[in-house]
């Protein structure tokens, strides 16, 4: 296998400073982290940069098919984008279909944004 050749200076990875945004007020999210593990956007080795070329990355989302859900979403994803200045998004795509719970099954929305 031959060697993968150095990557050019725009191409390096730029490391992602501060700590992740806080949740919206009212908003108490249900997904907790344990241990000090790295954000996995700390860990990229492929810098997300603003050329236009293709994407490199993905970050999903996902919501339940209700207007509360719709609207969080929306949040989540301002949000993310906010703190995330330096990716630029290349393209955006969603899924519609049952989301399976404790509760039960429901209408669920998966957006995955591409950077």
């Amino acid at each position: 296998m031959p060697d993968r050749p150095e990557p050019s200076p725009e191409n390096r990875a730029i490391p992602i400073e501060g700590a992740a945004p806080a949740p919206p007020a009212g908003l108490n999210p249900k997904i907790k982290t344990f241990g000090g593990a790295a954000r996995h956007e700390d860990s990229w080795s492929r810098s997300p940069n603003v050329t236009g070329t293709g994407a490199i990355h993905v970050r999903s989302f996902h919501s339940k098919l209700s207007d509360d859900g719709l609207a969080y979403l929306d949040r989540q994803i301002n949000e993310w984008l906010d703190a995330h200045p330096q990716y630029e998004v290349k393209f955006v795509t969603t899924s519609v279909g049952e989301w399976t719970s404790k509760l039960g099954k429901e209408a669920g929305l998966v957006v995955q944004v591409w950077v």
